[in-house]
């Protein structure tokens, strides 16, 4: 963040992380102390009670949330001269919550959204001040969609900034196209190979492998549970052949396996075994 927010005239004073509440409790936490430029102070609390004892001698202008699994309090926000603004990984309303990514590859959208809000009561809510749209394209994970967002991040965050300082409030989201993007149940993660092609490509690839959420899908094939963590679509003009039962292997070359879906054959393309 501190690589961002320089540029544009800005510095960052503190920073606050937190390994989160029991469901969604990761390590993720360590990343972002790593990450942080030496001289600017981190706090690393699962107490958001404490939070604003422990900010108030920062005497923030502007608080920059993204990722936190905990919600704000307000004694937190009116630290702040000029409130608080939140960045989320969708095209809000829509998939609001923390598996926002993964939903939007899961259903296979066409699309990926950046937002970035006032923060309000209830989580992702917020009036809008910026909002960013990247491609999904078949071939794309979320190393691939994640290397798109840095070029974009600056600009968006600068438009959000211009607006704060002019005390622009934002455009109120629409609660009539409000979705939700909870936590995945554990029965997604296991491939049914009976299913079409495309949808085990998306269930693969919404398994993202960031903070709390596992990589990859979990299949059976030769009666092995594999760790499938990449795979791609065979375009249509490959895939005529004999009809075979879901689950066959139809080529296995080194590290890399065709497998029988329930429409057509898929390339496993990075597996492990479980």
């Amino acid at each position: 963040m501190d690589e961002v927010i320089r540029p544009l005239g800005h510095r960052v004073v503190g920073v606050v992380t937190s390994p989160g509440p029991k469901r969604r409790r990761s390590a993720s936490y360590l990343d972002v102390v790593a990450a942080v430029r030496p001289g600017i102070d981190v706090i690393v609390s699962n107490h958001p009670e404490r939070w604003a004892a422990m900010l108030a001698p920062f005497r923030p202008d502007l608080i920059i949330s993204g990722g936190m699994p905990w919600r704000i309090p307000a004694d937190v926000i009116a630290l702040s001269r000029l409130g608080a603004i939140n960045m989320h990984p969708a095209l809000l309303p829509r998939y609001r919550g923390p598996a926002a990514i993964e939903w939007a590859l899961r259903n296979g959208d066409a699309e990926l959204g950046f937002t970035i809000h006032r923060l309000a009561s209830d989580f992702d809510t917020g009036p809008i001040l910026a909002q960013a749209r990247i491609p999904i394209a078949d071939e794309d994970d979320i190393d691939s969609l994640m290397s798109r967002f840095g070029p974009v991040l600056p600009e968006l965050l600068g438009q959000a900034l211009e607006r704060v300082a002019r005390g622009e409030p934002g455009e109120p989201q629409d609660e009539a196209q409000a979705t939700y993007a909870g936590l995945f149940d554990d029965e997604w993660r296991v491939i049914d190979w009976s299913q079409p092609a495309r949808t085990i490509h998306n269930q693969v690839r919404s398994w993202i492998g960031l903070g709390v959420i596992p990589a990859g899908a979990l299949g059976e094939i030769d009666g092995e549970t594999l760790q499938i963590r990449k795979t791609r679509l065979i375009p249509p003009e490959l895939t005529n052949q004999a009809p075979v039962p879901p689950g066959t292997v139809l080529r296995r070359d080194g590290e890399r396996l065709v497998v029988q879906c329930g429409d057509g054959p898929i390339e496993i393309v990075t597996w492990s075994p479980t």
